[in-house]
């Protein structure tokens, strides 16, 4: 406290304004009438935020210089808690200052000053605007600050809660949960609360949702600022947990999902159309080697702060999300050149402070890749690959750096060792995915039947094409355990959609000789049908003629099969020498004709003959025929003509992530 001590003794409660914020710099004045103020207290930023004229004047116009105490009290004769600005002064050490008032007591009033950092503002500069209440506190969970909002929110018995035990407040129903949230909260998580009110329903009438996150100043974690966001926002407490779950638990950032959600925001806000927006990527060099040396639990506080460093070169129009465990993204909006590349050397200038961890210092290095939108393309899959590649090839030139992508960028890893070894962790990663695609019954247009085909997006390379990664996968025998992951996907699959009463479809999986042949695979098929409780008939396993090479174990894995009550189809027929022999030696029930066949139904005669020909056989054996690669509408006539049951191919869908065939298919 630096005057009047005498006079501030009665305003004990509100002198926390002073000492307990870190952040800003603060000074309380005691209104004498219209235009005369004295200074009652202020903290030590105040001196180093702004020239002084005399710091031991009692009055405020002689304690501030002319220009400065002009302004300041313009904004004091307005509406008090909305923020002003402060730019280019005489007197002013610092360019830009946003200035807030809070009136603390009868005529004692405190104004707030906080700097602004060009058009990057750190975190904490959006606390004072924020439309959301939002309240700081410190480690203790002593209120340090509290936003216009919030203020105005208040009723008048309780307009400034700075000073005030934050637990105090929390109604006794909802204070353990509280505890919880905010103790792991100053560990460097953020977290939510669909409910939480406070006593005597400060802020709100309702139990509202309530978010936390950790407040950093300076790379250390300092306190707590406590979101409050009206519940009845939200149509459900489902909907508030959906909101929870678009945010990283470890970083407190936006995380994957949020991305492609907020991307897809973006593309259809009209506003966008014809502005052009940047997709950065940052990935940490070497950071398993942190996380060996560390410990999982270091390696999580450097991340947290990493993120945290990151997240101060946001502003309105650059989002930051967690995309992976060592890869962020950027989104940067009405991206011009010399934006995209301020952010990059940002993010790389940033870097150059080193962490402090236990007390000693560790330096982290970054590659960055750009993709733009939309001369990259506009889908979020085709920028993330394409922003991969460019990331790549900085990896490749020796890290810590930034490119752009260009179409002469590789799009397929530089060595199979390196597609096994990255293919060895896809499962562990949550690279590997189903799609799904729909098969159509040409006798009246419906679909009850599916065909799942798996799909790679590697946290590196981007997505990678199966023709690539299969024969690897076979060639190390990494497909087995891929394959089990698929059986198991898929029924997980069929018995969540029977649980919300979506109508039985069938799904058959593409599976590959080796699993085919292990001693195991039919009891495994029946293990998980029970582990999910799913009735065979919604299963097709899906073989090719290279599987059916040994009669005897052929047979016996097939009978097996047909005594589960699973259906079996045999996939690309007509390729094979012996396919003929397959069909009356083997428990079949489903042909499905090669797309190589059907592509050429107008240009070959003797295509003509072979496909009528294994429609007639095949009926006469009782089995089902499903024609696959259809494209074009000329290719249904001819199958419809010769009474071919089903047809798959793009002219009705391509395969669709599982969740677009749910929306298009059992819930539209």
């Amino acid at each position: 406290m630096k005057k009047n001590k005498e006079n501030v003794a009665q305003f004990a409660s509100y002198h926390q304004v002073l000492q307990l914020n870190p952040f800003d710099a603060v000074v309380c004045l005691r209104k004498v009438d219209t235009i005369a103020y004295e200074i009652v207290d202020y903290n030590d930023k105040l001196s180093s935020f702004i020239e002084l004229q005399d710091a031991n004047a009692i009055q405020a116009h002689c304690f501030f210089t002319e220009q400065s105490w002009q302004q300041l009290l313009n904004i004091l004769q307005q509406e008090f808690n909305v923020v002003r600005t402060l730019d280019h002064y005489t007197g002013c050490k610092s360019k830009t200052f946003a200035v807030s008032v809070q009136q603390l007591a009868d005529k004692i009033v405190a104004i707030i000053l906080r700097e602004e950092q060009n058009d990057s503002k750190p975190y904490l500069q959006f606390v004072e605007q924020h439309v959301s209440p939002v309240l700081t506190t410190d480690l203790q969970g002593r209120i340090i600050h509290q936003n216009i909002a919030a203020t105005s929110l208040l009723p008048n018995k309780h307009h400034c809660l700075i000073g005030l035990d934050i637990f105090s407040l929390v109604e006794s129903e909802y204070l353990n949960e509280f505890k919880l949230l905010f103790s792991k909260t100053i560990r460097g998580s953020a977290f939510g609360m669909p409910k939480c009110l406070f006593q005597d329903q400060m802020l709100s009438n309702e139990p509202f949702y309530l978010r936390t996150h950790p407040t950093y100043y300076k790379g250390e974690i300092v306190g707590v600022h406590l979101f409050v966001k009206d519940a009845n926002s939200f149509i459900n407490e489902q909907e508030a947990f959906y909101y929870l779950a678009l945010m990283d638990e470890l970083t407190g950032i936006w995380n994957r999902k949020a991305f492609k959600e907020h991307w897809l925001l973006h593309l259809n806000d009209k506003k966008n159309e014809n502005r052009q927006a940047a997709l950065i990527l940052v990935d940490i060099d070497r950071f398993k080697k942190f996380n060996e040396s560390l410990g999982e639990g270091k390696g999580d506080e450097l991340m947290r702060k990493f993120s945290q460093r990151l997240s101060e070169l946001c502003h309105s129009k650059c989002s930051l999300y967690r995309y992976n465990s060592d890869e962020f993204i950027f989104i940067l909006k009405d991206a011009s050149i010399s934006k995209i590349e301020h952010i990059a050397n940002s993010i790389l200038e940033v870097l150059k402070q080193p962490f402090m961890i236990d007390g000693q210092e560790y330096f982290i290095s970054v590659s960055i890749g750009i993709s733009l939108s939309p001369a990259d393309g506009k889908d979020i899959e085709t920028l993330v690959r394409k922003a991969d590649q460019a990331l790549f090839s900085v990896k490749e030139h020796g890290r810590s750096h930034f490119r752009y992508y260009r179409e002469d960028m590789t799009t397929v890893f530089p060595n199979e060792a390196l597609m096994e070894a990255h293919l060895r962790r896809a499962i562990e990663f949550n690279e590997l995915s189903i799609h799904l695609q729909p098969q159509m019954d040409l006798n009246n247009n419906s679909i009850n039947s599916f065909e799942a085909l798996l799909r790679w997006n590697n946290r590196k390379f981007g997505f990678v094409s199966p023709a690539q990664f299969i024969p690897i996968a076979e060639a190390s025998g990494l497909i087995i355990e891929i394959g089990d992951w698929i059986i198991d996907e898929v029924c997980r699959y069929q018995k969540e959609w029977h649980m919300k009463g979506y109508r039985p479809v069938r799904i058959a999986i593409n599976i590959s000789p080796k699993q085919f042949r292990k001693e195991n695979f039919a009891r495994k098929i029946k293990a998980t049908l029970k582990k999910y409780n799913v009735s065979p008939e919604l299963i097709e396993v899906e073989i090719t003629e290279s599987s059916m090479t040994n009669v005897h174990e052929t047979f016996s894995i097939l009978t097996e099969l047909k005594q589960l009550g699973v259906f079996v189809s045999v996939d690309d027929f007509g390729t094979g020498y012996s396919s003929l022999s397959y069909l009356k030696r083997y428990p079949i029930d489903i042909i499905k004709i090669d797309q190589s066949f059907i592509a050429d139904i107008e240009k070959d005669d003797k295509n003509e003959a072979i496909i009528k020909a294994i429609i007639s056989m095949s009926h006469n054996l009782g089995l089902e025929v499903i024609a696959e690669g259809i494209e074009e509408p000329s290719q249904v006539a001819f199958l419809k003509r010769h009474h071919c049951q089903k047809g798959q191919g793009y002219l009705y869908n391509k395969p669709l992530p599982v969740e677009s065939i749910v929306k298009k298919y059992f819930v539209s």
